[in-house]
């Protein structure tokens, strides 16, 4: 336990140690509070769906940026060796280096969270939905969160990291696109259901049904075994 601490603490401590994290909070929080404040302050709509949707899409731009770096920097820089060489397993410093990322997450979330401040100022707003939906991006993030660490882990570059993590969340997000082929009648369930796009709805709502929860929380499962998989290959 203590050295999945201390994994834990070096993985905070290099995600913070250049600008790009504070950066990364700062644009984030800046873009969330706008997209509320124009909704509220515009058009007069006092609710926190149109918030949440924009929040989905910010995190689909941003969480490659925050996994970028996690595996493909130790595959680049040749540490990756020692890092397998530490008193864990596989699954552990996955589990480690995940921990650190859903952390940044998590305070992206939380500075965006005052925007139910005004709201609570302006409104009589329903608290269900809101922590529903905020407990619903939070799943959504961890989602890309663990195929933003998958594609690290194939790569030494964390140019290309972003970039593939983007392409294959861009993908997922719109897979439900390919149901509408009438070539493919036989795999349209299918494709509706991988579609990110297609699960997120009900999210945005802070609607969490058993279907939804089964998809992010087996999306995060894979993505993590995969990626345990492919430490254990180099380790092999």
């Amino acid at each position: 336990m203590n050295a999945f601490f201390a994994l834990y603490v070096k993985e905070l401590r290099e995600l913070f140690a250049t600008p790009i994290a504070f950066v990364l909070l700062a644009v984030f929080w800046a873009l969330a509070g706008w997209f509320f404040s124009f909704g509220l302050f515009f058009v007069n709509v006092a609710q926190m769906v149109g918030t949440f949707h924009n929040i989905s899409l910010l995190l689909l731009l941003v969480m490659p940026l925050v996994t970028m770096r996690i595996f493909a920097e130790e595959n680049k820089s040749g540490t990756i060796e020692l890092l397998l060489s530490l008193p864990l397993s596989e699954l552990q410093i996955v589990l480690a280096k995940f921990a650190a990322a859903f952390t940044m997450l998590l305070l992206m979330l939380a500075g965006s969270a005052t925007a139910v401040l005004p709201l609570l100022l302006y409104a009589q707003p329903d608290l269900g939905p809101i922590v529903g939906g905020y407990l619903g991006i939070t799943m959504l993030g961890a989602a890309f969160l663990g195929v933003g660490l998958l594609v690290s882990a194939l790569t030494s570059n964390q140019i290309v990291a972003a970039l593939l993590t983007w392409g294959a969340l861009t993908l997922l997000w719109f897979a439900d696109y390919a149901a509408t082929l009438d070539a493919l009648p036989g795999l349209r369930r299918l494709f509706q259901h991988l579609s990110l796009s297609a699960h997120y709805v009900d999210v945005i709502r802070g609607v969490i049904n058993l279907g939804t929860l089964v998809y992010f929380i087996s999306a995060l499962v894979v993505s993590l075994a995969l990626t345990v998989a492919v430490l254990k290959g180099r380790r092999a």
